[in-house]
């Protein structure tokens, strides 16, 4: 009878054993192939590995076209990616935070295409003459780097020999050096950028052929907004392309400048006269806030409310940007009520 009820105990205790083993094993990761927390990394129905450096060993553990999610937490970890066409996303800049080993870069890519989004860096500051940066991409063409926040780190990004990149919707802010860097880097696309609290907003350094638009650029918190002893493009083609710009505005042109001191006397958001940057370089199209004496509903600047000005108040509603004209409601924001006002005054239904 004893030994019935050992055997009975044994083959119940393997069962649970088992059944824990196959619940391990069968974690899910819906986002990519590969998962990340802050304890560890999976593949999806796979069995979880612990680590003290998950963003790291799930680098090392992935192929070329394998996309690495990294879920909300705080990293202490310095990563170097050398797998061409890999992807790390992570879950936002506001909820993600990788800082590191002060001597060292957070993020290295040596690596072609490779997308880094949804992180906030920080920490990666150095001894004097170091150039340690949140994001740094060295070799490194054809990658994507997005939706990310660089604090408090030496420089911000840091491109060195790297080409045929997209440098899209980052905040770099509070880093000792620049926010953002190029070094012997070309034909790279900067937009959507805000580069605030640095000693120079943007520097390039023997770089040329980049094209740089809609970006921020704050004189009143840079020490300098930017340096550039190559020959780059600073705005859009000659003619400009209606769209939201990064301050609100409905042209999509050159970028902000908090010190420019031209006028924009038709009231399309677009400076009259270019922002000199040096004798080689020049943004053409500086963008301006629209003046507080804009007809309210009238955003593309030609004097009427049409339902083009409708069109632009929606896709400002889309994006979260803030635009005075457009809120017509009063209420403080541009929504998509606010596109409905706008296109019931162009059919006079309403009077704005």
């Amino acid at each position: 009878m004893k030994a019935y009820t050992i055997i009975k105990t044994t083959a119940l205790i393997l069962a649970l054993i088992t059944a824990s083993i196959t619940t391990a094993a069968a974690i899910s990761c819906d986002c990519g192939d590969i998962c990340v927390n802050e304890t560890g990394w999976w593949r999806d129905s796979g069995a979880f590995n612990a680590s003290g450096a998950p963003i790291q060993d799930a680098v090392n553990n992935a192929s070329s076209g394998d996309i690495i999610c990294v879920n909300a937490g705080d990293y202490a970890e310095n990563v170097e990616i050398a797998t061409a066409h890999l992807t790390l996303a992570g879950e936002g800049a506001d909820v993600v935070t990788v800082t590191a080993d002060s001597d060292d870069h957070i993020f290295e890519v040596t690596a072609n295409y490779v997308n880094i989004s949804g992180f906030n860096v920080a920490g990666a500051t150095g001894a004097t003459g170091i150039s340690n940066a949140g994001i740094y991409l060295n070799g490194a063409d054809h990658c994507n780097i997005s939706e990310n926040t660089a604090s408090n780190n030496k420089y911000g990004i840091y491109l060195k020999s790297s080409s045929d990149n997209i440098l899209l919707n980052n905040t770099a802010s509070n880093n000792e050096g620049d926010g953002i860097y190029l070094e012997s880097s070309s034909n790279n696309t900067l937009t959507g950028n805000t580069v605030l609290y640095n000693y120079e907003g943007i520097y390039l350094d023997d770089s040329s052929n980049n094209l740089i638009y809609n970006n921020y650029f704050d004189n009143a918190n840079n020490a300098n907004n930017v340096y550039d002893d190559g020959s780059n493009r600073w705005n859009t083609t000659v003619t400009v392309t209606p769209g939201s710009n990064i301050i609100g505005g409905p042209y999509l042109g050159g970028n902000y400048w908090s010190d420019y001191t031209g006028d924009d006397t038709n009231g399309n958001g677009l400076g009259n006269t270019s922002y000199n940057i040096d004798d080689n370089n020049f943004d053409y199209h500086p963008l301006c806030y629209l003046s507080e004496a804009s007809v309210k509903g009238d955003l593309n600047g030609d004097g009427a409310i049409t339902p083009a000005d409708a069109a632009i108040a929606l896709r400002l509603a889309a994006t979260g940007a803030h635009d005075d004209a457009a809120d017509v409601s009063g209420d403080g924001a541009v929504t998509s009520l606010d596109a409905l006002m706008i296109l019931q005054a162009a059919a006079d239904m309403v009077e704005l």
